[in-house]
């Protein structure tokens, strides 16, 4: 343990690898690969968990009589406390054992789930959304904070390639899961079905073990927010990545009704292409968590920002070609194309934030990219909804608004590529700030922050 200390805090940089790092015990962490799969399935649970009452929303609407403002209100509730509890959560995670804190709220959150499904009205059903929102937040900084921890610099990109493609799977799984529940039994076994996971994923996070159990308290709070903002690769990658979470948020509300109204299918058609995206999706994921480590360990960390810009340019031009493809058959396949390397570009940035930023305040950080995250995606929806509607006024279809809107927001999707080459410049410098043993950071608390 005392090794793998001495490495965290005296890895020069995020270049090439040595055969004293190896030998040094991140691959006696590594190879546990049962402990991987529980902390992908802590963040595939919180994305099923998010997906529940759009799944089951017919069913809630025949059973508990629930108005669709109401499921809209359901629906952001969780939402609404998780914003609200995400830099504590943050702040929960730098300073607690961390498989005690994911464990902790896992157990809670598994009896919020299993509430939900014993629930007969929208109050109780309310408040169960209100408590698993409020814990679900914990997932994401924890599994990451702890990604850092134990696995290589060189090897980061595949470790949370892995939590991004739980993160998909776990909605396709809440699809399954509810079609399944809903056909054979009742929506109320889809919540038990998912308590149920949660229950065995609490028992086997106790297992997992935290290389850095007993951490300093590290810097306040409002140190912490400056820190992360001085950084100026991680600024330059949230931006692009609020511009990215932007686009999906708007592409992911309109998308279903552009393409039945563009090219004549039905709901249902296009609900059962859903899937054939995702896997494809997934599999970007994968390809670009490797490739990054690859050229990571060839070239440097900064080359992950290379690939995830080169990601997002690619799949410009792909959507760009779908959108104005006529026919069903070639705009799908593009479309599959331009998705699957999309993918690729969330865990080369996912691993660049690690690099710049120092284990003591990692969960913080990715708390606060999450809220940041939550605010992209909720203006997303609207300028979509607004500049289609403008378009529609104008006197264009309403297939051809959409359309247009479409493809003036693949612009700021480009911009961001762009953004994240410009961050190459400043990351050698803010990885090895971030690298710096804290004593050299201005102390303990490093209340200076790691940007030069």
């Amino acid at each position: 343990m005392q090794d793998f200390q001495r490495l965290t805090a005296t890895t020069p940089s995020i270049g090439m690898t040595t055969a004293t790092e190896e030998q040094r015990g991140w691959r006696r962490w590594e190879r546990r690969y049962p402990h991987a799969l529980v902390l992908v399935g802590v963040v595939a649970l919180a994305k099923a968990d998010a997906a529940t009452i759009g799944v089951v929303a017919p069913a809630l609407r025949a059973d508990l009589h629930v108005t669709d403002a109401e499921l809209g209100l359901l629906a952001a509730l969780s939402s609404v406390t998780g914003a609200l509890c995400a830099l504590p959560a943050g702040g929960l995670v730098d300073r607690r054992h961390r498989p005690l804190v994911i464990a902790g709220a896992v157990a809670l959150w598994s009896l919020a789930l299993g509430f939900a499904g014993l629930a007969t009205g929208v109050l109780l059903l309310g408040i169960a959304r209100l408590v698993s929102g409020a814990v679900a937040t914990v997932a994401r900084p924890a599994t990451v904070s702890l990604a850092g921890d134990l696995y290589h610099p060189h090897r980061r990109g595949r470790a949370l390639a892995a939590l991004d493609a739980g993160q998909a799977a776990g909605t396709g799984v809440c699809f399954g899961l509810g079609a399944l529940a809903v056909h054979f039994l009742s929506w109320r076994w889809l919540f038990f079905g998912l308590a149920a996971v949660g229950v065995a994923l609490a028992l086997g996070i106790r297992t997992v073990e935290d290389p850095a159990p007993v951490r300093p308290p590290g810097p306040s709070l409002p140190t912490v927010l400056r820190t992360l903002v001085e950084i100026r690769t991680n600024r330059l990658v949230l931006v692009s990545d609020s511009v990215g979470n932007f686009f999906y948020a708007g592409v992911a509300s309109f998308a279903v009704l552009f393409i039945t109204e563009r090219y004549r299918l039905t709901t249902a058609t296009v609900d059962a292409l859903a899937p054939v995206v995702a896997v494809g999706v997934i599999g970007g994921i994968i390809a670009g968590g490797r490739l990054g480590d690859r050229l990571t360990r060839r070239l440097g960390g900064s080359t992950r920002l290379l690939v995830a810009s080169g990601c997002q340019l690619v799949a410009t031009l792909f959507f760009g070609a779908a959108l104005l493809a006529g026919s069903i058959v070639p705009a799908s396949v593009l479309l599959f194309v331009g998705a699957s390397v999309l993918g690729g570009a969330g865990p080369c940035l996912d691993a660049v934030r690690l690099d710049i930023v120092r284990p003591s305040i990692r969960g913080r950080a990715e708390a606060a990219k999450g809220l940041l995250t939550l605010g992209s995606s909720a203006v997303g929806p609207v300028t979509f909804g607004l500049m289609a509607t403008a378009l529609t006024g104008a006197g264009r279809s309403h297939a051809m608004a959409l359309r247009d809107t479409f493809i003036a927001m693949l612009v700021p999707l480009a911009a961001g590529a762009l953004i994240l080459l410009m961050a190459r410049r400043h990351y050698p410098r803010d990885a090895a700030a971030a690298a710096r043993p804290e004593e050299e950071r201005g102390g303990p608390d490093g209340e200076r922050g790691v940007s030069p």
